[in-house]
């Protein structure tokens, strides 16, 4: 893989893992245009390419992740999250990033590599990708829904909702952020809680996939370019797509997702 190939693709994972548009589907179609796809790539081009954006990501929410964080190391703060009160919005953002987690990873473990193994189905991902279009179109009616008293079920239907986002074409954050409206996390919130509970999985995946193949000393360099390169698109992203959601603007990428959906089926 070159240079340029590398940049490219974290261009791409930059913008695609905040925007609505799916970062996987996206990249197994580039990484097939640019013949850089291998079955002996060791860990996945894709999923090394998510460390720029966590690390993006962690960035955009460098004050919110100290205290979270803090609540992990002592009895009080473990009772803050299992139990917030009405009033403690530390406690419900923590309860509600622990509760997801443990849903992604209860149903992500037996189902994962059954979803990944989807990656070189090009009507699979042809067919995600127009469903997160079809979903993103009906976006803007979802924010009229009024945001619920927050309880514990809200963290379990999203975390569950997270896992099938696995397939390629379907849209992390457009799947987590509407379900998230439809369970009543608020217009104002919703994208938020969406990264926040993002980043524990994407950081598990990421040193899953290192931990089962490293990539050849070859792909290196070129990932770490790609890497620096997600780092500072998605930076930009994220702030746009924390903007975005309470303006009812996630319908503007649905003509997106049905092209790209269009040229995966057609020009690969």
């Amino acid at each position: 893989m070159e240079f340029w190939q590398a940049a490219l693709l974290g261009l791409v994972q930059g913008l695609t893992e905040f925007f609505p548009v799916s970062s996987d589907g996206h990249l197994v179609a580039l990484e097939r245009w640019l013949g850089v796809r291998q079955a002996d790539s060791g860990a996945s081009i894709e999923a090394i390419l998510h460390l720029g954006t966590l690390i993006a990501c962690v960035i955009a929410f460098r004050r919110e992740l100290p205290p979270l964080l803090g609540l992990c190391f002592s009895r009080v703060g473990w009772r803050r999250m299992v139990a917030p009160a009405a009033d403690d919005a530390l406690g419900q953002d923590a309860r509600f990033v622990l509760v997801g987690t443990v849903a992604t990873v209860a149903t992500a473990l037996p189902t994962k590599d059954a979803l990944v193994a989807l990656y070189d189905v090009k009507s699979i991902v042809a067919l995600c990708l127009v469903l997160t279009g079809v979903f993103l179109l009906g976006s803007r009616y979802l924010l009229a829904i009024r945001a619920r008293t927050p309880a514990w079920w809200q963290g379990v239907v999203v975390g569950i909702c997270q896992t099938a986002a696995i397939l390629p074409g379907l849209s992390r954050s457009c799947t987590t952020v509407l379900v998230g409206l439809l369970v009543g996390l608020g217009a104002q919130d919703v994208a938020r809680r969406s990264f926040l509970l993002s980043m524990p999985i994407v950081l598990a995946a990421v040193v899953s996939s290192l931990v089962d193949h490293l990539p050849p000393r070859e792909l290196i360099a070129p990932l770490v370019v790609g890497n620096l390169v997600a780092l500072a698109v998605g930076m930009v992203a994220v702030q746009a797509m924390l903007r975005w959601v309470p303006r009812g603007r996630m319908h503007w990428f649905a003509p997106w997702c049905f092209a790209v959906a269009a040229a995966v089926w057609w020009g690969t």
